[in-house]
């Protein structure tokens, strides 16, 4: 077994490993090379010797992306700063990674453990001032 230490220098040094990583960061910004519409309809998936892999939502779109690989290929190019690191760009129908959900800071009233001393109405308006921060209404 080899050692962390070992196998890094090397790894670091191989050029694919660097393409790759040129690569994905060109590829984030997949919005910028295709536009907004064609970004919300596809997602780059994977990236390996020179060619891109990505999802589309429909053969309808993947067509419509076929017809502009030359465009899309020299944006890749373009964005990444390199002029051959893509090669190729493949399109398949398949579905797209869900965009992850944006986290909503919510204040939560809180509740007295004994509810014995409160009315029924301040119960109520507890709980609905709770739901409404919740997002219910």
């Amino acid at each position: 077994m080899r050692k962390i230490r070992q196998v890094l220098p090397g790894a670091i040094e191989n050029t694919e490993i660097l393409k790759a990583a040129r690569a994905q960061a060109a590829m984030r910004r997949w919005p910028e090379v295709v536009g907004p519409m064609l970004a919300a309809k596809s997602c780059p998936d994977r990236f390996g010797r020179g060619t891109v892999w990505v999802a589309v939502e429909g053969s309808a779109w993947a067509q419509e992306l076929r017809l502009m690989k030359d465009k899309i290929l020299f944006r890749l190019n373009e964005v990444a700063g390199e002029r051959s690191l893509f090669i190729d760009v493949r399109f398949g129908v398949r579905s797209l990674p869900k965009p992850p959900v944006p986290q909503q800071e919510t204040q939560v009233v809180e509740e007295k453990p004994d509810t014995k001393e409160l009315s029924i109405r301040e119960i109520a308006e507890r709980r609905l001032a709770n739901w409404k921060n919740e997002g219910r209404t």
